[in-house]
């Protein structure tokens, strides 16, 4: 059985990070990334599109859900500037784009997960892959790993980074979690996809994407409003528009899309002659009756489940954490990332509260190593 000094459970955005920095803090020889899949870094490729939104230069706690309040003294120590400088002095050049949004300057992700796995091999930290997780105990001063085939790794320390259930429908890291004396919230979807009642509409939408203004309504209250693209789905609406809406919509509510917000309708109608055909996708044009391409409605059926969610809203409380993400519960671990009761907006929030409590947790953990 192999002995660590740092065993990384999750080889996701924070797990990787986070081994980077510990490696390079207590040496990466001292240091393994155990990841339950066949590679690491799969989710990480799929963010923003295959672009990978790292940060924003507007992270703030009115940004995010959850426990806002316990996660602001970090947001304030590892502001985006912070972030982006550390990523450069690994060689990652970025760019901002709109919106604050940060991006690597070859706006490819697999230019993130390339940097971060030469930097693991560089410092010598080993990737285990297919170790899925089945168990942690304690054991002489320290923590016994095992994995469902039986394999087992002891480490003297321990950072859980497993991500959340969305996308995967993975539940192994809160079990984790929860062998380590903490307790979960409630899951949901965080920035989900929404199912709409208009069946037979939206089927014929499928796979088309519209520019427009949203809003959303429940009865004669505006709930929200804002401008984007918006992509119809085989059971509804899905894109950041959408997305931005997912955490406050209840069934019943309604979605009304201004497909052409650039222009009046009789301006419209002087410009067409009261058809769309010219203006919108041919699937569109025919769906959306003219006097309704203003405002064109659908109702909300239910947002989508975890498996389509781009984060999960819930976790791990901070209350069961100090401030630099080390368990209050079970002291010698850390938690870090998705699996924390803390979900952010569209835009490259989620990734940067990945790489916060990744740091945090690592230099924290090489403070201890260091004592």
């Amino acid at each position: 059985m192999q002995k660590y000094r740092l065993a990384v459970i999750g080889g996701g955005a924070a797990g990787l990070l986070g081994a980077v920095r510990a490696g390079q803090l207590i040496g990466g020889r001292h240091v393994v990334v155990l990841e339950a899949g066949p590679r690491v870094g799969r989710k990480l490729l799929a963010t923003g599109n295959g672009h990978c939104n790292l940060t924003n230069l507007h992270v703030a706690p009115a940004q995010y859900y959850g426990d806002v309040t316990a996660a602001a003294p970090l947001l304030d120590l590892y502001p985006p500037q912070r972030i982006i400088g550390y990523f450069q002095s690994l060689g990652l050049v970025c760019r901002v784009q709109t919106e604050g949004r940060v991006y690597p300057y070859s706006n490819q992700a697999s230019t993130v997960l390339n940097i971060l796995r030469e930097r693991l091999q560089a410092l010598d930290v080993e990737e285990r892959c297919g170790f899925p997780m089945k168990q942690i105990r304690r054991k002489e001063g320290g923590f016994l790993l095992t994995a469902v085939d039986g394999a087992q790794v002891y480490a003297q320390r321990v950072l859980l980074c497993t991500g959340g259930a969305a996308q995967t429908g993975a539940m192994s890291g809160y079990t984790i979690a929860r062998q380590l004396g903490h307790t979960v919230t409630p899951l949901h979807a965080g920035l989900a996809p929404v199912e709409v009642q208009e069946t037979k509409r939206i089927r014929a939408l499928k796979g088309v994407r519209a520019q427009a203004a949203v809003t959303l309504w429940r009865g004669k209250k505006r709930l929200a409003h804002t401008e984007g693209e918006v992509q119809f789905t085989e059971r509804g609406l899905s894109g950041i528009c959408i997305f931005t809406f997912s955490r406050m919509v209840q069934s019943g509510d309604v979605i009304a899309l201004d497909l052409v917000p650039d222009y009046t309708l009789p301006r419209l109608r002087e410009l067409t002659g009261g058809s769309l055909e010219g203006v919108l996708h041919k699937a569109l044009a025919r769906a959306c009756p003219f006097d309704q391409c203003k405002d064109f409605r659908f109702t909300v059926a239910q947002v989508a489940p975890l498996r389509q969610a781009q984060i999960t809203a819930g976790g791990v409380p901070l209350a069961q954490l100090d401030a630099r993400c080390g368990s209050l519960r079970s002291p010698g671990a850390w938690l870090a990332g998705e699996i924390l009761n803390l979900d952010g907006k569209c835009g490259g929030f989620n990734l940067h509260w990945a790489w916060t409590t990744a740091l945090a947790a690592a230099e924290a953990i090489a403070k201890e190593e260091n004592q």
